[in-house]
């Protein structure tokens, strides 16, 4: 599991598949429009110009934790701006079909690089009518409503994101708040 980078062998690295239409532009994985991107280098010393920090806009997030919240490892790793939680081993991950891998998120120069059910500010983006764009780990995508992605009780949901395919871990829900439409 290597993350948005990895497939740019299969892409050409296009990063323009990482960037919803629907959200700002200024939340494009490109330099020239993007002004809030740039992070230390994952590997060597320096920084990295296209590099997601916690403060960078960014319309599409990553599955980091999982359904236990921070500084678990049920999700996919590889948190921003976090290198004590590499991404996981592929073989982790039991269900590819059912896991979450990437998400829209909300474009609020909050760790929008990460998706996560258990903390509001980190719920997937609804900008499609209530809906989220998702991509699975296999590489499939669907379209879900985010009352259900994010609902503690909905066991579909739950189980989906987590590399273990389970349904432990819990968080709060208010059906209400997950219902209000973000902004682009």
């Amino acid at each position: 599991m290597s993350g948005p980078t990895g497939f740019f062998s299969e892409m050409g690295t296009n990063r323009a598949v990482f960037w919803c239409p629907s959200a700002s532009s200024k939340a494009q994985w490109d330099t020239n429009v993007n002004k809030t991107l740039g992070a230390p280098a994952v590997v060597g010393t320096g920084k990295d110009p296209y590099g997601v920090s916690n403060t960078a806009m960014f319309s599409v997030g990553y599955n980091d934790w999982g359904s236990y919240g921070a500084f678990s490892d049920k999700g996919l790793g590889g948190d921003v701006d976090n290198p004590t939680y590499p991404e996981i081993k592929e073989s982790k991950v039991i269900a590819p079909s059912d896991m979450i891998m990437l998400a829209d998120s909300k474009v609020n120069g909050s760790f929008d690089g990460n998706i996560d059910p258990t903390t509001e500010a980190e719920w997937p983006s609804n900008r499609h009518s209530g809906r989220v764009a998702v991509q699975f780990c296999d590489g499939h995508a669907e379209s879900a409503l985010r009352a259900d992605m994010v609902d503690p009780k909905n066991d579909k949901w739950h189980r989906r994101w987590n590399n273990d395919n389970s349904i432990s871990g819990t968080w709060s829900f208010n059906r209400a708040s997950a219902m209000k439409i973000d902004p682009n």
